[in-house]
């Protein structure tokens, strides 16, 4: 089967990956599609990721073998792929708290993937660069009537801005609400705040061709942030706004980090969802924090699969999120250098890996 394998140096499409067949729990998915991620590009940069490797986390596609007692799927159901899949057992999945498990972000390492022999890394529970996974029944959620495409979005960068805004924002009526950073994820949080009737949206990146997209999706200001800029610099710029409920930092930088705590009003919420890249560190006040700020952060924007990723698919279906103008790019497998570098260079808002091409 083709896919793409990191190999530490380089991006490499190849012909002869295989993956195991699927066992109890577990299905086997053809992808259609894949979304490409900030997230992938770290792991491009990290010393900490295994390899080779089999990158990506969004993907749709249709199921294609089911596995020993597997009830609800049939094989050619259309379906997206989540990547949490809490193991059930261990403590902080018997506390209520599966988001900090340890196997649900795939940080347990697994080689379901081999070629030439060679034993090959999964990521994220997914590896949706891959033409075919084994993945597990719960992580999946049918999406009949949603272009493959759109439908691969929804497990990462739809969901995590989405609820970042509705999870973890708790963004509502008449909030005043910064983004910053208005690429997949941003966008996503843009809508989500505007979907909860934010009173006012806004849009905080380096790149002015941000602005456009940012404003389609519900922003009602676009501020363009300085690269390179001192974090106090840009707290100042965004306290200039007015008070500042909410602000949803989506980047990762750490500037924009420090900038997002020191610019909402005293009193207000911080969400951290971008993806640093590793070792990144921040600095700011502990007086601004103690003397009343919120700051949270939980992989998936606080995502609840089971609520959430159904809801989002029948919004997206019935016209209420809008999926389809995220998408600005799609790539062959064989041009994955190509929707990197566009990606990197902020092109495009997603990029879309396209298995059928």
């Amino acid at each position: 089967m083709r896919g793409i394998i990191w190999d530490g140096a380089r991006l490499r499409v190849t012909d002869q990956l295989q993956v195991r067949p699927p066992g109890a729990g577990e299905v086997r998915v053809k992808v259609l599609a894949s979304g490409i991620c900030h997230t992938d590009l770290n792991m491009l940069e990290s010393s900490y990721t295994p390899t080779p490797i089999i990158l990506g986390h969004e993907a749709s596609g249709v199921v294609a073998e089911i596995g020993p007692d597997i009830t609800g799927w049939r094989v050619g159901d259309e379906v997206m792929v989540g990547t949490q899949t809490p193991c059930g057992t261990c403590r902080e999945c018997q506390r209520g708290t599966p988001a900090n498990c340890d196997v649900t972000w795939g940080f347990v390492p697994a080689q379901p993937f081999s070629c030439e022999g060679q034993p090959v890394y999964s990521f994220a529970n997914v590896s949706s660069f891959a033409g075919e996974i084994v993945v597990k029944a719960s992580q999946l959620y049918g999406t009949k009537g949603l272009p493959s495409a759109q439908a691969a979005l929804i497990g990462c960068a739809v969901s995590t801005g989405y609820c970042a805004a509705h999870r973890l924002g708790h963004v509502g009526a008449g909030d005043r609400v910064a983004v910053i950073g208005a690429g997949g994820i941003g966008v996503n949080a843009i809508q989500g705040a505007h979907l909860a009737g934010a009173e006012m949206i806004l849009a905080v990146d380096i790149s002015p061709a941000k602005e456009a997209p940012a404003r389609a999706f519900g922003a009602t200001h676009f501020l363009r942030a300085e690269r390179g800029a001192d974090s106090q610099v840009l707290a100042a710029a965004l306290r200039a706004y007015g008070p500042l409920d909410i602000a949803i930092e989506c980047s990762g930088a750490p500037t924009a980090v420090e900038a997002a705590i020191h610019g909402v009003k005293r009193g207000g919420r911080v969400v951290l969802i971008g993806m640093t890249r590793p070792g990144a560190r921040a600095c700011f006040g502990l007086d601004d924090v103690l003397g009343g700020r919120e700051i949270v952060s939980t992989m998936n924007g606080g995502a609840r699969p089971a609520e959430d990723y159904p809801a989002l698919i029948r919004a997206a279906v019935e016209g209420r999120l809008n999926i389809a103008d995220q998408i600005s790019g799609r790539w062959k497998l064989d041009d994955v250098e190509q929707a990197m570098e566009a990606l990197r260079a902020g092109r495009v808002t997603r990029a879309i890996l396209d298995h059928t091409a």
